[in-house]
């Protein structure tokens, strides 16, 4: 028997159920798969599935929780996100402040944010403080956008498919994508771009987001969103 997590979700109806199949699962209760595939070519099919801490965040999604489970039997093994085995028995819920520790202490080994990318920052729902105008250094970081230059855009281009003239709905995309950038901090050149080495040069736009800041761009303003309803808070014509 090993010890493992798994990620269950609670269905329209109140019970623990699998994410993607929505088997449903009690506490303490012991699962045997009958009919268990023992094929390792075949990576989903009959057989109960878990992971290690790293394997957390294949179905992580906001509202789910983690659990620990123990597994046994027999087992078939791909990689770090797909592992099923012959036998599960759900043990008890992680709280959350237990996952995200457990999570943390993967990101050295891993080389990026684990516990973010698990947990990523909603700028419109997790900032608690509410946002009206931007602060200077807020500004600072914004007109640091503004200034990054054409070698900056053509990776934005490339990457979330936005442009300096892009709709703003597509730069507020091209936000998420330089947020998600910061979860990997060992990176230290980023393609199609000459900046310096070992500085991501979309880290202004991701303290902006993890400050509960979105801007948008609509081909001749700059706009910063915030609060639940994406209000805008500031504004800037180039």
């Amino acid at each position: 028997m090993v010890r493992k997590y798994k990620v269950l979700k609670v269905d329209s109806k109140g019970r623990l159920v699998s994410p993607y199949k929505e088997f449903p699962y009690e506490i303490g209760k012991t699962y045997t798969c009958e009919n268990f595939d023992t094929d390792s070519t075949t990576e989903c099919s009959r057989g109960f599935y878990a992971t290690d801490a790293e394997g957390i965040v294949y179905a992580m999604r906001r509202g789910y929780k983690v659990f620990e489970v123990e597994m046994g039997g027999r087992e078939v093994r791909f990689d770090q996100f797909k592992h099923r085995w012959e036998t599960q028995t759900i043990l008890r819920e992680i709280p959350e402040s237990e996952v995200r520790e457990l999570l943390k202490a993967e990101e050295t080994k891993l080389g990026y944010k684990l516990e973010e990318a698990c947990f990523p920052i909603h700028p419109f729902l997790d900032v608690k403080r509410k946002r009206k105008k931007p602060t200077k250094k807020e500004i600072a970081l914004l007109n640091e956008w503004i200034n990054v230059g054409d070698s900056v855009w053509a990776s934005v281009r490339a990457s979330v498919r936005a442009s300096v003239r892009a709709s703003a709905g597509d730069s507020v995309r091209a936000s998420a994508g330089a947020y998600i950038s910061t979860m990997f901090p060992d990176i230290a050149k980023w393609k199609y771009i000459d900046h310096e080495v070992g500085k991501n040069p979309f880290a202004c736009v991701g303290e902006l987001w993890r400050a509960g800041l979105v801007l948008s761009f609509d081909g001749t303003t700059w706009r910063l969103h915030a609060g639940e309803k994406g209000e805008v808070v500031y504004e800037v014509k180039v």
